[in-house]
């Protein structure tokens, strides 16, 4: 992890057409640090190696460590050990050793991983009773010696004052130090408590239409407190909203009419009947749910919690007809939906099929006023380093061909971000990114100075919406039929191109999908890391989804990521497909370019040069792309 000297920055000159600029770009380029020297090193070793999954490394702690975008670097590797030597540490008058704080804060980063890697002390003084056996420690053995377990006499405590502390110094105080680090760790989160055992843990998406979840599936999504008490939330304020807007009701009864879809084992339905208390507005409520084993618990709450009050139906959403009320002659009609809840987010957002349920209930929803919680949900992505994924995709393989084509999911946690954008307030930036797809934002793109204060940058990729149609255009008008399961679900297809700017070279081993969803207006929640703290801090329902590569794609400092990601469908199951390119600006001088040259232009064209004699060509040159991986086996089944 020590820096390597003697590397030149190859993004700090601009390469001439002529060799008298060439010459001179020599004489005037300053020796730089390479922070990322070492881990070329490393790189070129495991990449050798095939990412064998039993390939560790182990790195020596400098005193003062490396930029922040390098230890995130290091973050993210297998380190098996970190090796601290008296270098390693500060002494100050009273001779006890210390750390400096970067130091600490990257040894506390380390402990927390679900594998700490060991911590070795490297000529650091020499080893109690070696040469003294008075100072010799003896192991732990499990059990208190009897002279520790007893109480001290006064005369035995006033000379244990006396002695002088052991953490000024002498040769257990690089130990103690370490020991110090350990015990002042922070406690753990609830996040961290309940996905201790899932980190960088690959785990096949769930397919709820194809198979019937378990109850312990249930049960464990059933923990996440934030997430229900975000949907009662937004379940109370469209009632609110309701009853002072005074829209009309579809109930014969003057109730509001409310359908909980995909109802499990309840959870919604008891949040749906404290939002309709809480707000003091009737309702009447219908659960749908087609596990015939979370059904039969449904019954039980009907019978002991509910009273009765909800009706509950054993079917498949996108086959139900509606609810129902007896009319003024007694005969049963179909009623309009006038609120839809539903909680069929992925970790993609739509992976597990949301919006493809969701059209089987749009023309049961009342018009123009119905309301679907949630209202709306985007996909978004970000380039990830993520080895130690990789190593674990790769040795699957044998056994398991498709792996390297198949979104898991995984909480994210020693993986760095290839792309990252300045917070707000930050001098510098540390990198950038620009939309591609057409009617999308662009950001600008500068250099990046730092990675301080920089956070990752995860871009939009597409989003569904829900709702009533009013006036539905052709090709919507399917979706106004009970017959919507068995349409073509084109509708339900999606493209984008994303670009990310980098700044520093490194090697994208996938992508990292998020979402954000708008349960209603004021309402959201998300797992995008950005914004997560903002709107749903403490959610622990989703972890993200990780796409991987066959192949690694290495790429130079300053360059840019495209990726192209699909949301594909054949009317039978729904998959995606996604590829990765790397591109660098091609910053030449291009001498003697005239206006009505009609050379090829570049992705940026041409801009005048400053001194007027030429034109700078900031035309793109591709340097690796990756190959096209599609789950098309493993497709989400409709």
């Amino acid at each position: 992890m020590s820096d390597d000297t003697g590397g030149k920055d190859e993004n700090s000159a601009v390469l001439k057409t002529r060799e008298q600029y060439l010459e001179d770009i020599e004489e005037e380029w300053p020796e730089q640090t390479d922070g990322f020297g070492t881990w070329d090193a490393w790189n070129a070793i495991r990449t050798f190696c095939n990412y064998h999954s039993r390939l560790y490394v182990a790195i020596a702690i400098p005193r003062r460590l490396p930029p922040l975008y390098v230890q995130s670097r290091w973050f993210s590797e297998p380190i098996k050990a970190m090796i601290l030597s008296d270098g390693t540490f500060t002494h100050n008058s009273f001779k006890k050793p210390g750390l400096l704080h970067t130091v600490q804060k990257f040894i506390k980063r380390m402990m927390r991983l679900k594998i700490s890697p060991w911590i070795l002390l490297q000529d650091v003084g020499p080893i109690p009773g070696l040469d003294n056996p008075k100072e010799h420690v003896a192991p732990a053995n499990g059990f208190l010696e009897p002279e520790a377990a007893a109480t001290p006499t006064l005369a035995e405590a006033a000379a244990m004052e006396k002695k002088p502390n052991k953490h000024e110094g002498g040769p257990l105080g690089p130990l103690n130090c370490i020991r110090s680090l350990q015990h002042s760790q922070a406690p753990r989160s609830e996040v961290e408590r309940y996905g201790s055992g899932y980190q960088d843990y690959l785990q096949v998406p769930l397919q709820p239409l194809t198979y019937n979840l378990e109850s312990l599936t249930y049960e464990v999504f059933e923990k996440d407190p934030v997430k229900y008490d975000l949907y009662e939330k937004a379940i109370k304020q469209a009632l609110v909203d309701w009853k002072k807007e005074h829209k009309p009701t579809s109930g014969l009864s003057g109730h509001v009419v409310v359908a909980v879809c995909g109802a499990g084992r309840g959870p919604l339905v008891t949040r749906a009947l404290k939002a309709s208390e809480a707000a003091n507005v009737p309702i009447s409520l219908w659960a749908v749910e087609k596990n015939p084993n979370a059904f039969v618990l449904l019954q039980r709450h009907n019978r002991e919690d509910w009273n009765d009050k909800v009706t509950l139906v054993q079917s498949d959403m996108r086959s139900w007809r509606g609810p129902f009320e007896a009319g003024p002659s007694g005969a049963k009609q179909n009623i309009p939906i006038d609120i839809l809840i539903s909680e069929l987010l992925g970790s993609f957002a739509d992976n597990e099929l949301s919006p493809e349920c969701l059209d089987g209930m749009v023309h049961l929803l009342a018009r123009p006023h119905g309301i679907s919680i949630p209202r709306s949900y985007t996909a978004h992505l970000t380039p990830i380093a993520a080895p130690k994924l990789h190593a674990d995709v790769a040795s699957r393989t044998p056994y398991e061909p498709t792996a390297p084509e198949t979104p898991a999911v995984v909480w994210l946690h020693a993986v760095d971000f290839l792309s990252t954008t300045p917070t707000p307030g930050a001098t510098g930036s540390t990198s950038s990114a620009t939309k591609t797809s057409s009617g999308s934002s662009t950001t600008p793109s500068e250099p990046l100075a730092s990675f301080l204060n920089a956070t990752p940058n995860v871009l939009k990729a597409w989003s569904f919406e829900h709702g009533p149609v009013n006036d539905p255009e052709p090709h919507q008008q399917q979706l106004l039929l009970p017959s919507a399961i068995t349409s073509p679900n084109t509708h339900n297809a999606r493209h984008v191109r994303l670009r990310f700017r980098t700044r520093y070279r490194g090697v994208c081993h996938g992508l990292a999908g998020y979402f954000e969803s708008v349960l209603y207006p004021g309402v959201e929640l998300s797992t995008n890391p950005n914004t997560m703290d903002a709107k749903s801090r403490g959610m622990i329902s989703w972890f993200p989804i990780f796409f991987p590569l066959k192949t690694p794609l290495y790429f130079p400092s300053a360059s840019a990521l495209d990726v192209s990601i699909w949301r594909q469908t054949d009317g039978r199951k729904v998959w995606y497909e996604w590829m990765i390119e790397s591109w660098r600006w091609n910053l030449l001088r291009v001498g003697g370019v005239g206006k009505g040259d009609g050379g090829e232009k570049g992705q940026k064209g041409k801009e005048r040069d400053e001194d007027g004699k030429g034109e700078k060509d900031w035309s793109m040159v591709r340097l690796g792309m990756t190959e096209l991986h599609s789950s098309i086996k493993n497709g989400c089944l409709m």
